[in-house]
């Protein structure tokens, strides 16, 4: 549909164009005539592009036309023409501004004053006109500015986030591009980080579900223009939380050790808390920050370690690492020293026993043989031999106050076991005796 609209318009120019070169043909009148002869032209154009003013005069055909001038009002000139700005193009080559040079082509071929315009800026915004100059020998030049004039947009795109709030991930956003005028026969681009995004066309790009890698800068373009970029930030909770040993896992008892929390979260995380595992579903809860340092570690320190990393969108925990605790070096060698110590004093005492025992061995195997002489077994059988002491009193006692008592021990006769043990203990004694003299 617009490649027959530009077609038509095509047509429509080459008649007026053709129809201006006829002999005696808007002869005699004074004229411009922009695309559009009722309204002023508008022509929307993307920054970079190129637009062409369609343009053509007439004036009487007893004037010779001198200078053309395409210009447009700056500063405090009006609107209408009436007053000249800035030289866009000027036949005579003056008073062009200098921003136009070597962006203009101008279609100088009988009544056409077409203009073409290349690589425009937001700054070539505006109205522009077209003015002539022609005279009759030797009068002084008449000049014509046609009304109208053709009003340039340059396209300025905007982008906004259907979003208000924070973006997380796994939500779905809808990117909105929109242009203060439609250049014609220009599709919209789209760009993340400045490279393309292929496959996507429209006004709207939607993304979702929403994951870390959409996290980006995205703009959209027309022709050469692009929009100001905005920033797609997607946030999610802490996510690879790991925990560092510092120096290392297996440490000396009463060294300095630091365990370090690590993770990938948007946002930061922004508390950390520590946790010894305790048992199967139980743990001790250490203390809090990105890192918890033992001073002087201890034996009783040793066991499985975790952090939690926490945001404002969620939390994780990391994996347990695992602390090993050693007894110092020095100390080693130490209980090692008093350990080799013990064990040569112990093999020496053992030796001393075995040849001190070995000599008493060797010294009862030397003894000569002699039978022990044999107790003799006392036997009282007879009262008389157990009171044989005892005397009576010559005067009979009859008052117990004059009683005289005395504490009598008799010992009963040995058993036949006790006399037993009591030879050994002898023969022992003996046998001790004849060391002792050799």
């Amino acid at each position: 549909m617009a490649k027959a609209t530009m077609h038509c318009q095509c047509i429509l120019q080459l008649s007026l164009l053709t129809l201006l070169s006829l002999p005696g043909t808007l002869a005699r009148t004074w004229s411009v005539r922009y695309r559009d002869r009722v309204t002023i032209t508008v022509i929307c154009a993307s920054k970079g592009s190129s637009v062409v003013f369609d343009c053509i005069y007439s004036y009487p055909a007893d004037k010779k036309v001198g200078r053309k001038i395409w210009f447009t009002p700056r500063g405090d000139t009006k609107l209408d023409g009436s007053q000249q700005g800035d030289g866009v193009f000027n036949t005579s080559g003056l008073t062009n501004k200098s921003r136009y040079s070597g962006r203009t082509e101008f279609y100088d071929q009988d009544n056409n004053c077409t203009l073409k315009l290349n690589n425009v800026t937001e700054d070539d915004s505006g109205r522009f006109f077209f003015r002539f100059e022609a005279n009759k020998h030797p009068q002084t030049p008449q000049g014509f500015t046609g009304s109208l004039g053709v009003d340039l947009n340059i396209s300025v795109l905007s982008l906004k986030l259907n979003e208000n709030g924070p973006v997380k991930e796994r939500d779905n956003v809808t990117l909105a591009c929109t242009s203060n005028c439609n250049p014609p026969q220009m599709e919209f681009l789209w760009f993340k980080d400045g490279r393309p995004l292929p496959g996507v066309s429209g006004g709207q790009y939607p993304l979702g579900p929403l994951s870390p890698n959409d996290t980006g800068s995205y703009s959209c373009g027309l022709g050469q223009g692009t929009s100001t970029p905005i920033l797609l930030d997607v946030r999610y909770a802490p996510r690879n939380v790991s925990v560092k040993v510092s120096p290392s896992p297996e440490v000396v008892k009463g060294s300095r050790l630091t365990l370090t929390c690590s993770n990938n979260a948007n946002p930061a995380a922004e508390t950390y808390t520590w946790f010894q595992r305790t048992g199967t579903l139980t743990s001790l809860r250490l203390g809090m920050g990105k890192e918890h340092t033992f001073h002087e570690i201890d034996s009783d320190d040793s066991g499985l370690y975790f952090c939690m990393a926490q945001n404002a969108v969620g939390s994780q925990n990391s994996t347990e690492h695992e602390v090993k605790v050693k007894e110092s070096a020095h100390l080693l060698m130490v209980l090692a020293a008093f350990g080799a110590l013990f064990l040569v004093t112990a093999v020496i005492v053992v030796l001393f026993i075995y040849i001190k025992r070995r000599k008493l061995n060797t010294a009862e195997k030397k003894l000569p043989t002699k039978p022990f002489p044999q107790l003799q077994k006392a036997t009282l059988s007879r009262p008389e031999d157990i009171y044989e002491n005892v005397k009576w009193s010559a005067k009979p006692i009859t008052d117990p106050d004059d009683m005289n008592y005395a504490e009598l021990n008799i010992r009963p006769a040995p058993s036949p076991r006790m006399q037993r043990n009591n030879k050994a203990e002898d023969d022992d004694a003996v046998i001790y005796r004849q060391l002792q003299t050799h």
